[in-house]
């Protein structure tokens, strides 16, 4: 299922040029491509390829950005240091390439998202596959949404693939842009369906996943809980039940309950995650066939790892000692421990391999509810016993309100799970930003850090192109 799914991705893959002009179609366009019911789910593939398809530029966008601006990761060596320096050193500036990149992946994206919605409701095809079709399309569109927010906070909205390079929109206003968000997630929840038609797609529990989390994140708590609880009453996700919690991201239990939803991979050149790549210590011997080993390097921080009770499962995963290409055993030292969470595929040859990296998953939603529980009324049975089903899957004893007897005790409590638990899934950054710790932990790190950067600023090129275009307070 997996590789069919990808078959489809690849064949539907469509050019693109700057995300709010026209896009160039070499072998086909509007008015001889959107007739069929095989146009229509190509479309929607040729949306999904663009969302799920993270290669360089993705790793770079997402995972560098929220990880490396943290107390959890620093990159040495390698191409990739010159564009992370400035992210760790908070010295960053709107010309900085990892900005333009996000904003033309994810504004392209959403084009691709508005093709589908604008053209398959004329297309001949079962009612309630084109409701789907449409439906996944607009989940794919707030989802863009919901990353650009993220990184650059309120951006234009772009509704229609009906644009030239004369359109000049404004940003949103904050009501505006999540009133837009929220509407959209909670409209979709009600047609997408419980089960994936294919793997990977967007589904119901997908959608309000997103939505619980965007609530979250906006400190939205009585909404985040409401929806976080529609998830859990799907009764269609679980913990992964295994004897060990560093098994659940192993390659062959990646179809499982707790992933809501996912970024599939294959070790195909653009296609797979060249994360190991970047991880593995100098002269690492692989287990299985000869991997690349880039001369970046993501050391994972000392603090960090230590924070970690040893008998933690969620530890395990981490690379401390290894035998080199020579025989030489290696041991890690201060700020060198490499997370090895998305383990080696085996098969694998080059820097393409075949994890599927988790971009929701229940965990998330258990602490979600946690979390809001506790912002709302402070430590209660319902919220502990919430946070205790992600610790104690860890192999760890359960936690008393005796531990945890006022909201700042639980809160704290909740940012050390999550950290733990979430390590190498990109979400360290938005947490600490919530939990308005992100530039004071930067500040103690040594960093020279700014209140205003808890937000990047938007590329300076497009601010160039578009005159309507209001840069983030704080840059220049």
């Amino acid at each position: 299922m997996k590789k069919l799914l990808y078959i489809f991705l690849l064949l539907s893959v469509l050019g693109c040029d700057k995300p709010l002009e026209e896009e160039v179609f070499s072998s086909f366009g509007p008015n001889n491509f959107f007739k069929t019911a095989d146009d229509a789910e190509a479309l929607l593939n040729a949306a999904y390829a663009l969302e799920q398809k993270q290669g360089t530029d993705g790793f770079r966008n997402i995972f560098v950005m929220a990880e490396v601006t943290t107390d959890l990761l620093i990159i040495r060596e390698g191409g990739l240091r010159g564009l992370a320096q400035p992210l760790e050193d908070f010295t960053w500036n709107a010309s900085h390439e990892f900005f333009d990149v996000a904003w033309t992946r994810y504004y392209s994206g959403i084009y691709r998202a508005n093709l589908v919605i604008d053209n398959v409701p004329a297309i001949e095809l079962d009612e309630e596959r084109k409701k789907q079709i449409v439906a996944e399309a607009r989940f794919l569109r707030a989802s863009g949404y919901i990353y650009l927010y993220d990184l650059f906070g309120p951006t234009p909205l772009i509704t229609s693939s009906i644009s030239s390079s004369e359109d000049r929109p404004a940003r949103a206003t904050k009501e505006e842009f999540v009133r837009f968000v929220t509407d959209e997630l909670n409209a979709v929840s009600e047609i997408l369906p419980v089960k994936a038609k294919n793997y990977g797609r967007a589904t119901k529990g997908a959608a309000l996943a997103f939505l619980a989390k965007f609530y979250l994140n906006n400190k939205e708590w009585a909404k985040a809980s409401e929806t976080a609880q529609k998830v859990i009453d799907l009764n269609t996700y679980s913990l992964f039940n295994s004897a060990n919690r560093a098994d659940l991201f192993k390659l062959a239990n990646e179809v499982n309950s707790e992933f809501i939803y996912v970024r599939p991979h294959i070790a195909q050149p653009g296609l797979g995650t060249n994360y190991l790549a970047h991880a593995a210590p100098p002269s690492y011997k692989f287990k299985g066939n000869p991997k690349a080993n880039y001369a970046t390097q993501l050391k994972t921080l000392s603090a960090f790892y230590d924070s970690f009770d040893p008998k933690d499962q969620r530890r395990q995963v981490f690379l401390t000692e290894y035998d080199d290409l020579s025989g030489k055993h290696i041991v890690l030292g201060q700020d060198d421990k490499r997370s090895f969470k998305f383990e080696e595929d085996l098969n694998a040859t080059a820097a393409d391999l075949g994890n599927d990296f988790p971009v929701v998953r229940y965990a998330d939603i258990l602490l979600t509810k946690a979390e809001a529980l506790n912002e709302l009324n402070g430590p209660t049975a319902e919220a502990l016993g919430l946070l205790n089903q992600v610790h104690v899957k860890a192999g760890l004893a359960a936690l008393t309100l005796a531990q945890l007897p006022t909201k700042e005790a639980f809160r704290a409590q909740i940012l050390k799970e999550r950290g733990w638990e979430f390590f190498s899934e990109e979400l360290r950054r938005q947490d600490l930003i919530r939990h308005g710790k992100f530039i004071e932990w930067a500040k103690a790190r040594g960093k020279v850090a700014f209140d205003h950067q808890v937000l990047f600023p938007l590329p300076q090129s497009e601010i160039d192109r578009n005159p309507n275009l209001k840069q983030n307070e704080g840059y220049k």
